[in-house]
């Protein structure tokens, strides 16, 4: 009886520890979409940046979220997730306090860096830990709802901070943010606390050797080569320039245009939260989801582009990027895809090679939105300190990703059915 008591005693801790990480990962996403996002305008007039140097703000945070996710992985393989969240949890604190104090655009890239390399770790500690305390066949379905909790901090860093930020500027209300996740921290730092002793070591391989067995893995190359692109697609639209886009082109307020990338965000969690259970009924597939995934994306390009030349009403575009972001929502089981290609001992450092690939794109596609913007710059027209770009401008840039998406949809094709099943569990 005691024994079972014990074994009671440590699954709700164990609920309790993803639970606390997935809202850490909560606060990590609410900084990916909200900044520049939701506050461009009011960065980019108060600076008086361009729009390649505000997007650099989402550049700098992906490209070390991006670059750390090997390092993550490997450490949360190595030590577990309990330690590491709790480390760079402090990392990311730092940053989000730091950001609302900045005085100049240095001050602004310096604490981004600080939030990304704080965040690096949260969705991979995540990964670990649901793998380390639910069974295979519930990791989908399970992770899925962790995905939905912490990524209703994008939801939030949409409508809701934009009418906080309307409201109390926007250096008040991510200062709010920042003393929000510090509670989090703490909370999370007590609730780990009761751990008595860490996540066993599955892997002792070095890093160098578990980076390469995922690069030597073929079977990797298809996802590889798809869900960078349409995340990164997606990522641009929400976090980015949509709200850019839907101000300059079709005339809407900041907050307007953030209902868009509220409802974004509504579409993604309904489909996160859905997608893994509808995944373990139909047999544990997934490439079907890997293939809906491009799909969506490519036509929700053609739809803004169509758009865009005929001048079609804000509700297409609205379409457009809610389609998008019902692609994004199978994260839960393009996750469990990476797993099952890859041996078990490397499940964090699959992830995030996948995590890597996917936001170095995101970054990239960041920046290029930016440079692909500042092209147009001469026939910008400046209104109160900030640049309303052409048409043009938007044409350019989403009939550039259209090509992108076209890519993804073929890569999609190539990959191979798991049914659920590790086929590469050496």
């Amino acid at each position: 009886m005691s024994k079972m008591s014990e074994m009671g005693k440590q699954g709700k801790i164990g609920v309790g520890i993803v639970l606390a990480i997935a809202g850490l990962y909560f606060f990590s996403y609410f900084q990916r979409v909200a900044v520049p996002g939701s506050i461009f305008n009011d960065i980019q007039s108060e600076f008086l940046m361009t729009a390649s140097e505000v997007t650099k703000l989402s550049a700098i945070y992906l490209f070390l979220y991006a670059a750390m996710q090997p390092f993550a992985g490997y450490m949360a393989d190595r030590w577990g997730g309990i330690k590491v969240v709790l480390v760079s949890g402090v990392l990311f604190v730092i940053g989000s306090t730091l950001f609302p104090l900045a005085c100049g655009k240095w001050g602004l890239y310096g604490s981004r860096a600080l939030v990304g390399l704080g965040s690096s770790t949260m969705y991979l500690c995540m990964v670990k830990e649901t793998d380390h305390y639910f069974s295979s066949k519930n990791f989908a379905p399970v992770f899925g709802l962790l995905c939905v909790l912490g990524s209703c901090g994008g939801l939030v860093g949409t409508r809701p901070f934009r009418m906080l930020v309307e409201h109390i500027g926007w250096r008040h209300s991510c200062m709010a943010v920042a003393v929000a996740t510090g509670v989090v921290l703490i909370l999370a730092w007590l609730i780990m606390r009761q751990v008595e002793r860490e996540v066993p070591v599955k892997s002792n391989a070095h890093l160098f050797h578990s980076v390469v067995g995922v690069f030597k893995n073929k079977l990797n190359y298809p996802i590889l080569g798809t869900i960078p692109l349409c995340f990164g697609i997606y990522f641009s639209i929400q976090a980015t320039i949509g709200p850019k886009f839907l101000q300059d082109f079709c005339g809407l307020s900041s907050l307007a245009s953030s209902n868009f990338t509220f409802a974004m965000m509504l579409s993604m969690l309904t489909v996160m939260l859905f997608s893994g259970l509808v995944s373990k009924q139909l047999g544990s597939r997934r490439k079907g989801f890997l293939v809906f995934n491009s799909v969506a994306t490519m036509v929700a390009m053609l739809t803004i582009v169509l758009g865009i030349v005929f001048k079609l009403p804000p509700a297409i575009f609205l379409c457009a990027f809610v389609l998008s972001a019902a692609a994004a929502g199978c994260t839960p089981v393009n996750a469990a895809f990476m797993k099952e290609l890859n041996p078990p001992g490397n499940v964090a450092v699959s992830i995030g090679i996948f995590n890597t690939v996917t936001y170095a794109m995101v970054a990239l596609m960041a920046q290029g939105v930016g440079q692909v913007l500042d092209h147009f710059k001469a026939s910008a027209v400046v209104v109160n300190k900030v640049m309303v770009y052409p048409p043009a401008a938007y044409l350019a840039l989403f009939g550039i990703l259209l090509g992108v998406s076209i890519w993804a949809f073929t890569m999609s094709l190539y990959s191979r059915e798991t049914h659920g099943l590790n086929i590469n569990g050496k």
